[in-house]
């Protein structure tokens, strides 16, 4: 995986190489400050203090909810919950209240534990507690851990181990296996080599919402790799994996970075070292002249809005987020409600898609961005966006001051 991650930093060498031509651009290319730098930026400082909020909190916020959880006023999947959006700023705090639950042999702490332990990149001591928590809760017939393991084994390069592991999901319902899965065919290890079934994997991920899936599989589909070369669905798969949070793609994409915690692994670090190689090869070019933009974007728009007409969420989600945000369309709220509602309405996305619509409804009800306020509308959605693991709205929804 790590050497597919640098053929993709000559990808984007490659394609800067060859840039040419240029054409009439939507405002978003002409602004010097435009909205999706703004909210960037906007997140990191939000980021940092909420960071230094946890950090300075930490005992008083660990103790309330040890109390909380002992006299039973909030549930194992709560405190599991509040640990996993504690993980993002504070990972002892996170530690902590995951092993309040996983003490009583919840298999979900156990496994959200066992995670935190065996992909630390700082420190190697507990890794062995971590692989006994995630054996423990696959031994309970907690899917998602069998997952967890064939990943640790593929990133340790044990790819029979790895193999063993993703052969006992039952299903396969995690995008991670898939990606994982995607790269051993992608490389021949563990597997057979086979570009074809390394291009079916990611697909898999992707379709499971998984943003490194979705990135992998766009990097395919612009590289011809796996025999599919095709340049407006590597675009459409890489603003979908940016708009959940992948900066690999946001920076093919010359998207701003969001604020990302530190790399949890070997893996993680070299994708990050490989961002800033990228942002170097683009700096001084332009988005417009690129292939990506050029046969990706504009090549794909129309394909992506008649499908968005005849009813597919995954293209509305695509156009819904370039109006919400500006990115490529000039910004139009009213325009990303109109795509967003029934993505919302339907359910039928991935759990992470779903929690960023309903996230963003929630806001612009809150807000009045293309709409009328309407504060129960936004609690409402508020309160399904926690329900499908969005973060800001599980803050919201359960008051959570600092």
């Amino acid at each position: 995986m790590k050497r597919f991650l640098y053929s993709l930093v000559l990808l984007a060498v490659a394609s800067s190489a060859t840039a040419a031509g240029s054409g009439k651009l939507p405002s978003f290319l002409n602004k010097k400050n435009n909205t999706a730098v703004t909210a960037v930026k906007k997140n990191t400082a939000t980021a940092k203090k909420n960071t230094a909020a946890v950090a300075k909190n930490a005992d008083a916020i660990y103790e309330s909810v040890r109390q909380q959880y002992a006299q039973g006023k909030i549930s194992a999947d709560s405190v599991v919950n509040l640990a996993l959006y504690h993980k993002v700023w504070n990972r002892g705090l996170a530690e902590r209240c995951l092993s309040l639950v996983a003490n009583d042999r919840n298999p979900r702490a156990e496994t959200e534990l066992g995670v935190l332990y065996a992909f630390s990149p700082n420190d190697k001591s507990r890794v062995n507690d971590g692989l006994k928590l995630l054996q423990a809760a696959a031994q309970a017939g907690y899917n998602q851990a069998n997952g967890y393991l064939g990943y640790y084994y593929f990133q340790n390069k044990d790819y029979t181990r790895a193999k063993s592991y993703f052969d006992a999901l039952h299903p396969m319902s995690q995008g991670i296996e898939y990606a994982a899965l995607g790269s051993m065919y992608l490389e021949g290890n563990g597997v057979p080599a086979d570009g074809a079934k390394a291009r079916d994997s990611y697909l898999k991920s992707a379709m499971l919402g998984l943003p490194r899936g979705m990135a992998l599989y766009a990097s395919l589909l612009g590289t011809n790799n796996g025999g599919n070369f095709n340049y407006p669905d590597a675009f459409f798969w890489h603003y979908l994996a940016g708009e959940l949070g992948d900066n690999y793609s946001r920076v093919m994409l010359y998207r701003p970075r969001v604020p990302e915690a530190a790399a949890s692994d070997e893996v993680g670090q070299d994708a990050q070292q490989a961002l800033t190689w990228i942002e170097t090869v683009h700096k001084g070019t332009k988005l417009q002249n690129e292939p990506i933009y050029k046969e990706g974007f504009l090549k794909g728009l129309k394909a992506r809005e008649q499908a968005a007409e005849r009813g597919d969420d995954w293209s509305r989600f695509y156009l819904a987020g370039m109006n919400y945000n500006g990115d490529f369309l000039n910004q139009n709220y009213a325009q990303a409600m109109r795509y967003y509602e029934p993505i919302a309405k339907n359910g039928k996305l991935p759990r992470p898609m779903l929690a960023l619509v309903h996230e963003r409804l929630a806001e612009m009800y809150r807000d009045g961005k293309g709409t009328g306020v309407n504060a129960a509308e936004a609690a409402r959605h508020s309160r399904i966006a926690a329900q499908y693991g969005s973060l800001p709205s599980y803050i919201i929804v359960e008051n959570i001051q600092y």
